[in-house]
């Protein structure tokens, strides 16, 4: 567990990648009597939606961004996702008939872009047009996300429904699928996140029902042998489908109404307490983002939005996920993705089937 006693005492805290603290939060006036916690960021809209919603935004570089979503939705930003305008992706009206899901960028304009029916884009400007790599005539196969990592093989990976995993051993090379990751005993399953780090990989999945699995895949030698590293049901009673990691072996993992950290690659997890959101609930969550620093941020349904935070003093330490301060509107949208451009300045894209989705960005000023 995170070592919080009932007489946890009044403490300065220290935000994972910065030192920002402000005021306590209700939750903890309400249990401790007072104390300094974090301060959550405050959010943004920079783009509502009139149609299409956002579901993933990607920065090839410190002031250009991407995002894209359903029905073919392809934006540009240059001034670090602050404001946004249509774009020009190269492919003309055919790209309404899909719709996007994931983006990742290289350091050497090498971008990618995948969607539903098998659909994968490449770009080596950054971004600035699009070429198709791939697309299926399987209408079923959605791919759910695309990382690249800077060094290391595979140099990219895609992940998508029916255990579905692609690799690219460089990049710009072409995509070959691991079959290898089917030997591993996870049976029927979507593939939701996936993870690079040298030449570990890391899955989270989820049933093809939605719910998510108490296990994770992980491959140790770039894909060639699978294992699987089981996630306790005790403290994920509904499973997980989201991962980010930190290190080949520092690990969180979200579910419904959980959020874990592994530091010795899943031999044991413990739990991270959770500070404001919704009174009386557990957030939903479904993905991790690990960004600059190695912050780390989780999100999900429901306005779910949590920075994870470092608490420390002496005897006592533990980590805490501390939700972010959001529009209004943005309390019934399902959060897609994350993106940084440093540990203070940050973009999330959220949807939704209700009301208009959107694109948010942090402001580092929140923080008193």
């Amino acid at each position: 567990m995170n070592g919080f006693g009932s007489g946890f005492p009044k403490e300065r805290c220290a935000r994972r990648g910065r030192l920002l603290c402000g005021v306590c939060l209700a939750l903890f006036l309400g249990i401790f009597g007072g104390c300094q916690a974090p301060a959550a960021l405050l959010w943004l809209a920079s783009y509502l939606p009139t149609g299409s919603e956002p579901s993933a935004v990607v920065c090839p570089s410190s002031s250009s961004c991407i995002a894209v979503g359903q029905g073919g939705l392809f934006l540009t930003s240059q001034n670090g996702g602050q404001t946004w305008l249509p774009a020009n992706s190269g492919l003309g009206a055919a790209l309404a008939n899909y719709n996007l899901t994931s983006a990742a960028c290289l350091p050497t304009n090498q971008c990618t872009v995948v969607g539903n029916q098998g659909l994968i884009l490449n770009s080596t400007n950054g971004g600035q047009s699009f070429s198709i790599q791939n697309v299926t005539t399987n209408g079923n196969l959605t791919f759910n996300e695309v990382v690249c990592q800077g060094s290391g093989t595979p140099a990219c990976a895609i992940v998508g429904d029916n255990n579905t995993l692609l690799l690219q051993s460089q990049s710009g090379a072409s995509w070959t699928p691991d079959l290898n990751v089917l030997q591993a005993a996870l049976g029927p399953a979507n593939f939701n996140q996936v993870v690079l780090q040298g030449s570990t990989i890391w899955i989270a999945a989820s049933t093809t029902s939605g719910t998510g699995m108490n296990a994770l895949l992980l491959s140790q030698n770039g894909g060639t042998t699978w294992s699987l590293v089981v996630v306790s049901q005790a403290l994920a009673p509904m499973g997980v489908s989201g991962i980010g990691c930190t290190s080949p072996t520092t690990c969180f993992v979200a579910g419904e109404g959980a959020l874990l950290e592994t530091t010795d690659g899943g031999a044991t997890w413990s739990s991270t307490l959770f500070l404001g959101g919704a009174a009386g609930s557990s957030p939903l969550l479904t993905g991790i983002y690990v960004g600059p620093g190695n912050t780390v941020w989780a999100y999900g349904q429901n306005g779910a939005l949590y920075e994870v935070t470092s608490l420390s003093s002496g005897a006592l330490s533990g980590e805490a996920a501390v939700a972010q301060i959001l529009p209004a509107s943005a309390s019934a949208l399902n959060f897609t993705g994350v993106t940084c451009l440093s540990a203070l300045s940050c973009l999330a894209s959220g949807s939704s089937l209700a009301i208009s989705g959107g694109i948010f960005y942090s402001s580092a000023s929140s923080g008193g």
